[in-house]
């Protein structure tokens, strides 16, 4: 089994009537299970790259390997049917429901009615759409995200071994983008599909990606690296530019809160426990507040002594806790919480949403620390050797 799922050699599009190439002799290499971002200015040719893999756009020349074979001659719709496809605007059918979108590709390849049904509400499940409330449910009766989860769903129908995904988070809203960019990132970690991803923001290539191709114009890659390689080690100028400033806090989100040793030991409480009892360990403890959680671990109020004075149900006394992020989101999205938190700390939570423990700004402060430090160190060690194979 070859470790390359995707190459394109020396991939070339020409369009009748224009001069230049919009895409001039690509070729990249895009290891199995990872997830390669394509970045660049608006015209570069980063989508048209993408859509020739799928050969939604004929390439004029060159090859694309599939899973080492070449598919640049075969039959276009069993290639489409073997790559899952997610767009900005997802491209839902609205005639249509959320099951029967979902359930195109397994219809097309005759897959019998009970396997189709059972793999639509695996993937409603897996995508967090409960299949009892939404199976039946229109494109127009979903908001902006369940739309976009349910055009993952339908990418993932078929089980492709390859995802094509184009801006797939560009239309909406950045706290929604958030979160699904962090379960996506969970659900990869599930799995291991190989994605090409388009993107013309920097900071979610960074996020995003296990190697970023960052594409001048018609396509000519002038970096093709880790993240923390182009964030460190820019391969020229036009690189720098596109990564821009502020690289410290760009790497934030190269760090997730799965790296960063939590505080697990907080003091927390359950909403059933008699007010007394919770009023009791409070005073007795050196926390200056407590985490209530519910039956099933659930954060629900953050509670400080003078909360005690009130005289209303557990339920409804302290703050609501916020601030929650699960464990593959990066630091800069548990900074981001933080600050509209409620107790300057982030809660960190199982795909349940049971409490794991807690992240606070000093934990964030010294991770910044560390990527300091380490940089200086890839600096002092790249001046050892030679620049082509640093940037290489």
């Amino acid at each position: 089994m070859t470790e390359t799922m995707i190459e394109l050699r020396a991939l070339t599009k020409r369009y009748p009537g224009r001069q230049e190439p919009a895409v001039d002799r690509l070729s990249l290499a895009v290891p199995r299970g990872d997830i390669v971002v394509l970045v660049g200015p608006a015209g570069c040719g980063k989508t048209t790259s993408l859509k020739m893999i799928n050969r939604l756009i004929e390439p004029t020349s060159g090859q694309i390997i599939l899973d080492g074979e070449d598919v640049t001659t075969t039959d276009p719709d069993q290639l489409r049917r073997r790559i899952g496809y997610v767009i900005q605007q997802v491209g839902l059918f609205p005639h249509q429901t959320v099951e029967s979108n979902i359930a195109t590709v397994p219809d097309l390849l005759g897959w019998d009615r009970q396997r189709t049904r059972a793999r639509v509400e695996e993937l409603l499940e897996v995508v967090g759409l409960d299949p009892d409330v939404f199976r039946d449910r229109y494109p127009r009766e979903l908001s902006g995200g369940q739309r976009q989860r349910d055009g993952v769903a339908r990418a993932l129908a078929a089980d492709p071994p390859v995802l094509l995904m184009d801006e797939p988070f560009a239309a909406i809203d950045p706290i929604m983008r958030t979160r699904l960019q962090n379960e996506f990132l969970r659900l990869q970690a599930e799995l291991e599909k190989t994605i090409v991803l388009v993107t013309h923001d920097i900071d979610e290539a960074i996020k995003m990606g296990d190697r970023i191709a960052v594409l001048q114009d018609h396509a000519i890659p002038a970096q093709f690296a880790t993240p923390e390689e182009i964030l460190t080690a820019p391969a020229n100028g036009f690189v720098e530019d596109f990564v821009g400033t502020g690289a410290t806090l760009k790497r934030l989100k190269l760090t997730r809160v799965r790296d960063i040793e939590l505080t697990t030991d907080a003091l927390t409480g359950r909403i059933d426990e008699p007010k007394e009892d919770l009023r009791r360990r409070l005073q007795d403890s050196d926390w200056t507040a407590m985490l209530v959680l519910d039956e099933h671990d659930v954060p629900r109020r953050w509670l400080r002594a003078p909360d005690f004075v009130h005289d209303r149900p557990v339920a409804q006394l302290g703050l609501p806790a916020k601030a929650l992020v699960e464990p593959q989101a990066t630091l800069s999205d548990a900074l981001e919480e933080m600050l509209v938190g409620s107790a300057g700390v982030a809660i960190v939570v199982d795909g349940r949403g049971a409490f794991q423990g807690l992240l606070d700004v000093d934990d964030i402060i010294t991770s910044i620390q560390t990527i300091r430090d380490a940089s200086a160190e890839y600096y002092r060690a790249a001046k050892l050797v030679d620049p082509g194979e640093v940037q290489g």
